[in-house]
């Protein structure tokens, strides 16, 4: 079964979304979709469902294929239970049993599975989408970002579920490790054009980088002959004369051509002022129905860039609010510096009027707005942050997801902030803003606290953490993966005379190795079994290779079986450990 693009081309108002492009999904790949924010990657799962119909060309699907879908912003109806909602789309041919429907509510969180979405949060509303699409039966799974909102509990349990997972599945994500250790196929949009590459995250890297080396020097020659042809073309009237129909034809169709020039960006701000008191808790404590923390005392250093972790729900945007004054602590003190310049990243994207056009919201804030080049005005501003001059002139609610948070970012920058709080920071951006931003961060003149479950993000630029855990926040100096690896911390107890105590296990080096070395051969072995499935597909009348092709993939699939299993098995060893 597959799901096959025949040039398809697609706009949204003036904005190229696709440009004839041609690929194919089988239901055994695992594709993650990646491109800068805008480009059209939640559009093409639209369109393969039906939600948006291409302006030209074909999409073919074929018969029977069942396609289950998660969107960004999952809604339900809010009079039926959980578990009818989950069971909803059950049919006689494919039925869903009612104890599985139960138990992966369970698994993801919901204990009573009687009660209506009610006042659902974001992250509520997604893990009972999550629950609907994993159990109802279907051929492929398309996702688009299906870890926002959830805890790093959870996000880890999916990406098991997914490594096993033996169907077709099609991904929008901005988490790097699950694009690593899920996907065995990447599409690219880039321009309206796509590009697969047949490769995991990591290696999609090398490969993109070629292709863009590969372009490069395409448009050099090709700018090279138009340059030539250019001058040819204006010499003197003799050979003018003499010149020839189909080479004057040739230059036409040349200059005709447009070439993709890949702009970039890079975040910067004023560094301000920062006197040396920043930021001091002293024995706080915070409640609404429940204690969020108690006895919280901790001192903010200018070069601190702060992780703040745990489960939803469990205080870390109450924290961040109580830093700028929009909630007040039960008990204890904040102390907060006289110089402080605070730029607050909110996870929420409500707060942006929809209907305001995207050069008005920054200019309410700031008409003119001070740069490390100058002052300059909104508009350049935003240019330089990847919003044309007509992207500028349309509605916020015209804008992807990912475009609304990078618009979010140019308005905490144009203050010229000398401390950072984000939350969430990472939900819906592309990898490439990703990048930029962690590169901005890490380079901050100033301290900075980040709420995300991002475990990459986290590892790549926080040299602290402050870990949510049963009524406490405990102070860590690990990283956001050696803190996942490590036993739970003991919660943090001002009368005890060691309150980061902690007992590490490592795995034995051996059992490390084969677990690494099994993350990197099953991957290998599935593109094997899929290079054998595309060569049987041609043979039509050589049953004897025909039957050599299926030996040996049949002989590969239970090799990926055996070493899948293995893989598992070292995984849950991995977690005894822990």
């Amino acid at each position: 079964m597959n799901i096959t693009f025949d040039n398809v081309s697609f706009k949204y108002i003036e904005r190229k979304i696709l440009d004839s492009a041609s690929f194919s999904i089988e239901d055994k790949d695992k594709i993650g979709i990646v491109g800068v924010n805008g480009t059209g990657k939640s559009t093409t799962l639209k369109l393969i469902l039906g939600m948006e119909k291409p302006n030209s060309g074909e999409i073919i699907i074929s018969g029977g294929m069942r396609i289950n879908y998660l969107p960004q912003d999952p809604k339900f109806d809010s009079d039926k239970s959980l578990i009818d909602i989950v069971m909803e789309d059950s049919t006689k041919e494919f039925p869903i049993k009612e104890y599985e429907a139960n138990s992966i509510l369970t698994k993801l969180g919901f204990s009573d599975t009687s009660i209506k979405p009610i006042g659902f949060s974001g992250g509520e509303l997604k893990r009972l989408a999550i629950a609907k699409v994993l159990v109802t039966p279907c051929d492929i799974l398309l996702l688009d970002e299906p870890t926002n909102h959830l805890d790093n509990e959870l996000i880890m349990w999916l990406e098991k579920y997914l490594i096993k997972w033996k169907k077709g599945l099609l991904m929008v994500t901005h988490d790097r490790y699950f694009l690593q250790r899920i996907c065995n196929r990447m599409m690219e949009i880039d321009y309206g054009k796509v590009y697969m590459y047949d490769a995991n995250y990591d290696l999609f890297f090398e490969l993109k980088e070629k292709r863009l080396l590969d372009e490069e020097l395409y448009q050099k020659r090709i700018k090279s002959i138009i340059k030539s042809e250019t001058e040819w073309l204006h010499r003197g009237v003799e050979a003018r004369r003499t010149k020839s129909k189909s080479r004057i034809e040739r230059f036409e169709k040349l200059s005709q051509i447009k070439f993709n020039e890949h702009k970039e960006y890079e975040l910067s701000s004023v560094s301000t002022y920062l006197g040396k008191k920043i930021l001091s808790f002293k024995n706080a404590s915070k409640a609404f129905d429940k204690v969020l923390f108690k006895d919280f005392s901790f001192d903010l250093n200018r070069n601190d860039i702060v992780g703040v972790v745990g489960d939803n729900g469990s205080g870390k945007t109450t924290l961040f609010k109580i830093i700028t004054q929009e909630e007040q602590l039960d008990s204890g003190e904040l102390i907060l510096g006289e110089t402080l310049n605070i730029g607050y990243f909110s996870q929420h994207m409500e707060l942006i009027n929809p209907e305001i056009r995207v050069i008005d919201y920054i200019k309410d804030e700031q008409a003119l707005i001070e740069t490390l080049d100058g002052v300059i005005t909104a508009s350049s501003l935003l240019e330089r942050f990847l919003f044309t001059k007509d992207l500028q002139y349309s509605k916020v609610k015209m804008l992807s997801g990912g475009e609304k948070r990078r618009l979010q970012l140019v308005k905490v920058l144009i203050k010229n902030p000398n401390m950072l709080l984000f939350d969430e920071p990472t939900n819906d951006l592309d990898l490439y803003t990703l990048e930029v931003l962690e590169d901005y961060l890490m380079n901050f003149k100033g301290p900075v606290m980040v709420v995300s479950h991002d475990r990459y993000f986290l590892d790549k630029v926080c040299n602290k953490l402050l870990i949510f855990n049963n009524e406490y926040i405990n102070e860590s100096n690990d990283s956001f993966s050696e803190y996942l690896d490590s036993l739970s911390i003991k919660p943090m107890n001002n009368n005890s005379s060691n309150n980061d105590t902690r007992v590490k296990k490592k795995m034995p080096a051996g059992l490390r190795n084969e677990l690494n070395n099994l993350e990197n051969e099953i991957p290998v072995l599935e593109n094997k079994v899929k290079l054998i499935s595309e060569e049987i597909k041609g043979i039509t009348t050589d049953y004897h290779k025909l039957m050599e092709l299926e030996d040996e993939k049949k002989k590969l699939e239970e090799e990926i079986d055996i070493k899948t299993n293995r893989y598992f098995e070292l995984l849950e060893i991995k977690e005894e450990y822990n």
